[in-house]
């Protein structure tokens, strides 16, 4: 009997290994998106700066207008006026008369929100799930923590001055 129980003991703790490496593996590749969605919005403020440098106005910008400049990264594209993130939601790139950029992403978890909105810089405010945008100085981890809630809805709204 204490031979049946020692095999299942050992099986037992070999499913847990297995379960945690499975589970460091996930959170690992979690934070990676993060980091490469971080650098896919600071692509798309660039490129667009690049688009539109010597104009006074960022009005005409739009995802199609990047998109048939080559100006979105690849892994980004849906089709041809459609710019997505990692997880699928949605991202919207527009100009206006001030010469802003904006950029918003949006299907976003509440931990990717958070991390995402501490893992962007360079922007002039955020605006987090409609609220209140607010200058990228006046961020603070606690206005992040309130404004990205529960489930897959969030969305992260930046303005990049040109």
């Amino acid at each position: 009997m204490s031979e049946v129980l020692g095999t299942l003991f050992k099986y037992l703790l070999a499913v847990l290994a297995i379960g945690a490496v499975v589970l460091i593996f996930y959170e690992a590749f979690g934070s990676n998106k993060v980091g490469t969605e971080a650098s896919n919005i600071s692509t798309l403020d660039a490129k667009s700066a690049q688009l539109y440098s010597g104009t006074s106005s960022t009005a005409s910008l739009t995802d199609t207008v990047l998109i048939a400049a080559g100006d979105v990264p690849s892994s980004m594209v849906s089709g041809t006026t459609g710019i997505i993130n990692p997880w699928g939601g949605a991202v919207t790139v527009t100009g206006d008369a001030s010469n802003d950029v904006n950029i918003t992403d949006s299907g976003l978890s509440q931990s990717t929100c958070a991390a995402e909105a501490t893992a962007v810089d360079n922007y002039t405010t955020l605006a987090i799930n409609g609220g209140t945008a607010a200058a990228a100085s006046a961020v603070t981890p606690a206005t992040i923590a309130t404004g990205c809630i529960a489930g897959n809805t969030n969305k992260l709204a930046f303005v990049f001055n040109q």
